[in-house]
């Protein structure tokens, strides 16, 4: 009997150590070796979240919002494919908006070093995983995958993925007077125009429809797709989440991160690269 019972302990010891062990991340730093990185910026530093073993299912590659320094999947709308997919986060080695700049233009999105180091990164994920790879992010980490795909015929960069998710992207920015007051004008952080070919793969922009900010208001979303939809051959979706808190909200936090319904914001990107995965 206490054979048995030991036998059955150890089991439940391996099953779990097992299942620890495949969900376990695992920080891995890409180095930049072109002429064109700084090499005072170092490594690009990348986590790896493991999925569930499904060679047919691609990666997911994500980027955060705010400085998109983050490696942390904690606070990210994609949490809840943590163990499905593939998870690759990637930190900019440059804040993408720093924590004094709450407005205004995010320049270092379109930072031609961390373009050059993203294609290092994606590189070396296609070769370790042997799969494709979607370019995902959220609200800052949206100009940031924007200044990676723009481009012309000749390089075409957004051949390299799969297919593009835009969470809640940081689109625009409240113009301000001197004084610091908003003017009811805007600056748009995303430069669609700067996409000077035509893509060919799926894109799913995700916004709830009652996140009201300025920056990001559902108006300005389904402007957003239809210019995506403009450059490219393929699917162009735009898909306004509707669960949670029954409240509006005009700030960053809530709706805008997607904070009270992140089960809807997973089963509508798991079924979208689900169904556009050949």
């Amino acid at each position: 009997m206490r054979k048995a019972v030991s036998k059955i302990l150890l089991l439940i010891v391996f099953i779990v150590f097992n299942n620890q062990n495949i969900f376990a991340s695992e920080t891995i730093g890409i180095p930049c070796g072109v002429k064109e990185c700084n090499p005072k910026l170092g490594t690009t530093l990348t986590e790896l979240y493991p999925g569930d073993g499904d060679k047919k299912k691609p990666a997911i590659m994500w980027f955060a919002g705010g400085p998109s320094t983050s490696l942390s999947l904690s606070y990210q709308p994609i949490i809840l494919l943590q163990g499905k997919f593939d998870i690759i986060m990637v930190a900019s080695p440059l804040p993408i908006i720093s924590n004094k700049q709450t407005q205004g233009f995010p320049k270092n999105a379109y930072n031609k070093d961390i373009a050059y180091r993203m294609k290092q990164v994606t590189e070396f994920y296609k070769k370790k995983l042997g799969k494709p790879i979607w370019l995902g992010g959220t609200s800052a980490g949206g100009p940031r995958m924007m200044g990676i795909i723009i481009g012309n015929e000749k390089d075409r960069p957004s051949d390299k993925y799969a297919g593009l998710i835009f969470a809640t992207p940081y689109l625009a920015s409240i113009k301000r007077d001197g004084a610091g007051n908003p003017t009811g004008q805007f600056t748009y952080n995303i430069r669609v125009s700067s996409i000077k070919y035509k893509m060919n793969l799926p894109i799913l922009v995700v916004n709830h429809e009652r996140d009201h900010k300025a920056a990001q208001h559902p108006k300005k979303m389904k402007w957003f797709t239809k210019q995506l939809a403009k450059r490219n051959s393929n699917i162009t979706e735009l898909k306004l989440l509707t669960e949670g808190d029954p409240r509006i909200t005009d700030y960053d936090g809530g709706h805008h991160f997607f904070e009270w319904n992140k089960p809807e914001f997973a089963r509508v990107v798991s079924k979208f690269i689900l169904d556009n995965t050949k």
